[in-house]
């Protein structure tokens, strides 16, 4: 016999949980419990102790309920975890963020990975949806409307939506990832550039792999791994792609990187060097600023130290 299969969600049930209260009235009593107070009471509990914490069982307990009266409110766990990701991503003020297209997206992908340090959890929910949520939309809202004066499409923008977030969900998850693997490894994310030189060396040099082979001999491995500095040239490297679109999109221009200033934003490194390439352009219109699968066939964190200075 096979499990049952859980029941499926409408996208306007979907939409009324993430903008308010249900409009159609539910069976029994009312509680002095909200949506909210449900979603702020697991949010505590993931930043406290991760969010394969979060359970309905540990939520109630935490608020003082019976289990079954969350589900009033709640239809589940993976919904729960959904509006829990809404609810912490709240987008940054439109008034304090920086003048100028490129130190205005350099500020929110600062913002939003610093979002995802303060509460590392956030890359462990499964995306299973588009974007529905009032804070996911406003940090959509934010990139899209940088770069609505630049002659993009709206299609270009949102594919550069897709491919800015997805950068920041990605390094951001290797860089969090290492750091929790430090318990296990004993080598610190910081640690790890030095350690992998040394021991790729020792594989690298049978003749199967003659370019890493010369990379490794050329020190690419061997530096000290620093997150922020590397999230920063990966950020100028997006950047570029982006200049290169809007020039390539000018009425009359030929194509190449454009030269925005460099200027971090809140919460993140400033950007160091200048202009690396052009990434392509890729994208697939909807992904959420959360859960953009891009970044995933990007060269592994191991060398993390040495994407600034091997080029």
């Amino acid at each position: 016999m096979s499990p049952a299969k859980p029941p499926q969600r409408t996208p306007e049930q979907m939409i009324d949980l993430y903008w308010g209260e249900p409009r159609r009235a539910r069976r029994g009593p009312q509680g002095s419990l909200s949506v909210r107070r449900v979603v702020e009471a697991a949010v505590a509990v993931a930043d406290a102790e991760g969010l394969a914490a979060v359970s309905m069982r540990r939520v109630a307990e935490s608020l003082g309920v019976t289990t079954m009266s969350l589900y009033r409110y709640v239809p589940g766990r993976q919904e729960l975890s959904e509006l829990m990701l809404d609810h912490v991503g709240e987008p940054p003020d439109p008034a304090a963020l920086p003048d100028g297209r490129r130190p205005r997206l350099a500020a929110i992908a600062g913002a939003m990975r610093a979002r995802y340090h303060r509460h590392p959890w956030m890359l462990d929910v499964a995306i299973t949806g588009p974007p529905m949520g009032p804070n996911t939309l406003g940090w959509m809202e934010a990139i899209l409307a940088t770069l609505e004066e630049t002659g993009l499409s709206a299609a270009d923008g949102v594919l550069v939506l897709t491919v800015l977030t997805g950068y920041i969900r990605y390094d951001s998850g290797v860089e969090l990832s290492m750091a929790k693997a430090e318990s296990r490894t004993g080598i610190s994310a910081e640690e790890w550039g030095s350690a992998y030189g040394r021991v790729l060396a020792n594989v690298v040099d049978d003749g199967r792999f003659p370019a890493l082979s010369r990379a490794v001999a050329a020190g690419v491995f061997s530096h000290p791994s620093n997150g922020a500095e590397d999230f920063a040239w990966g950020l100028e490297f997006v950047l570029d792609g982006v200049d290169a679109l809007i020039a390539s999109r000018a009425p009359g221009r030929p194509g190449g990187a454009g030269t925005g200033a460099r200027v971090a934003g809140p919460d993140a490194a400033a950007p160091a060097g200048g202009g690396r390439g052009s990434p392509g352009q890729r994208g697939r219109g909807w992904l959420p600023p959360w859960g953009s699968p891009f970044g995933r066939g990007r060269v592994p964190a191991w060398p993390r130290a040495g994407r600034r200075r091997a080029v």
